[in-house]
């Protein structure tokens, strides 16, 4: 992205993950000057570390975001930012299972409730022929959904994307809000440096609660640790694999459970997605930041039940991330999940609106996988309405 910050931006934004690098490029392609500032790197949180699948969610809620997603995608592809792209149909995802029972009532109650996805079970035979690297004591539910893309390329892509729409960037640099009394009017980015804006956007995950409010009093979400390895498979997997029971493990256990009955499996699931040629195995949904390296064999172990390969395939690398789930508080006076007004340029020309609709509640944590572009909102308007239904931890700040 270019260099070096300006003294002075009609939008700043804080974070370079998906939500940060999309929302800058849609508002710079929409007409603002527009300021990124991000702390370590881009994608260098869960936008960078997931296990890489644009998924369909169940939930009613998210559906038109998915869709809006991969409309995004696509048009994203057709520039040829940062050479992204996305598959043209969906490799289907294999809900797997060692419980029969499991496989066959899940595969039941989707082809109820969402008789599209084409839900069927599979078992022996018939999955051999489909999945030949999963182990023969697996039963599976198929659906016709999930589109592999590489961790990290989407953000990266949106960030080149940005740049060419002349968003100035600065990488490696913290952004603290400037108040004056209860306006937010810019960031500071060091002792000495600050940007003055109209209007800010913090898009930081799991941070932005301590961005947004340092005292501690807000704190709507909380982290969720995961961890993902990244494995050299001879014949990966043609479908993306989740462990069926994998809601029974996405939430962190509370500390009264674990006290109570104790688990070491406790915040695991196996997923497995491939995507440019390499294999994410994961993961973990735990409560404090763990020792990747130290859980990685208890990771490889719980996938080779499903995928015996997974045994001994050449460990490329393993990376934490951290990623956030929701609790529901009530944001400072000057931070909103949207902002009712016009965002315009000094002069004449309209940049955008952003506009409010009723709050919905949205995904939670590492089940966002990919946190899609629709999150930050493409045309019409630089900051739609889907910023809010996906990232309700993204928060506008305006200076008036």
């Amino acid at each position: 992205m270019a260099r070096g910050l300006p003294s002075q931006a009609d939008v700043v934004v804080i974070g370079g993950g998906i939500a940060g690098a999309a929302t800058a490029a849609f508002l710079a392609e929409g007409g603002a000057s527009v300021a990124l500032v991000e702390r370590e790197a881009i994608a260098a949180g869960a936008s960078g570390r997931n296990s890489g699948v644009v998924q369909a969610p169940l939930d009613p809620v998210l559906a038109a975001l998915y869709r809006d997603t991969l409309i995004e995608y696509r048009r994203l592809a057709q520039t040829g930012a940062g050479g992204f792209a996305l598959p043209v149909g969906p490799a289907g995802l294999l809900h797997v299972t060692r419980e029969p029972a499991v496989a066959i009532r899940l595969a039941a109650q989707l082809a109820a409730t969402h008789p599209e996805l084409g839900a069927e079970f599979l078992d022996g035979e018939a999955l051999a022929r489909l999945e030949p690297s999963l182990d023969p004591a697996v039963s599976a539910c198929r659906v016709a959904i999930g589109y592999p893309v590489a961790p990290a390329a989407a953000t990266r892509a949106y960030a080149a994307l940005a740049e060419r729409h002349g968003v100035r960037s600065g990488v490696g640099v913290p952004g603290l809000l400037i108040l004056e009394g209860s306006r937010v009017v810019g960031v500071r980015t060091s002792q000495a440096d600050h940007v003055s804006a109209e209007a800010v956007v913090v898009a930081a995950g799991p941070w932005t609660p301590e961005i947004v409010d340092p005292s501690g009093a807000w704190r709507p979400i909380r982290p969720v640790w995961g961890v993902v390895a990244e494995v050299d498979l001879a014949s990966p997997p043609r479908h993306v694999l989740e462990e069926a029971e994998i809601d029974d493990t996405i939430e962190p256990t509370s500390a009264a459970a674990r006290s109570a009955a104790p688990d070491p499996s406790d915040g695991f699931a196996f997923s497995l997605v491939t995507a440019a040629g390499r294999s994410v195995l994961g993961s973990t949904f735990l409560e404090a930041e763990p020792d990747a390296d130290a859980l990685i064999p208890a990771i490889r172990e719980r996938g080779a039940r499903f995928v015996p390969a997974l045994a001994d395939a050449p460990l490329l690398g393993s990376r934490p991330l951290r990623a956030a789930t929701e609790r529901r508080r009530a944001p400072p006076r000057w931070a909103r999940p949207v902002a009712r007004r016009s965002l315009r340029r000094r002069g004449p020309r309209a940049v955008g609106h952003l506009d409010r609709p009723g709050h919905r509640e949205a995904a939670r944590g590492p089940r966002a996988r990919t946190p899609g572009p629709a999150a930050a909102g493409p045309r019409p308007g630089p900051l739609r309405r889907a910023l809010t239904r996906v990232v309700p931890y993204l928060a506008v700040a305006e200076s008036r």
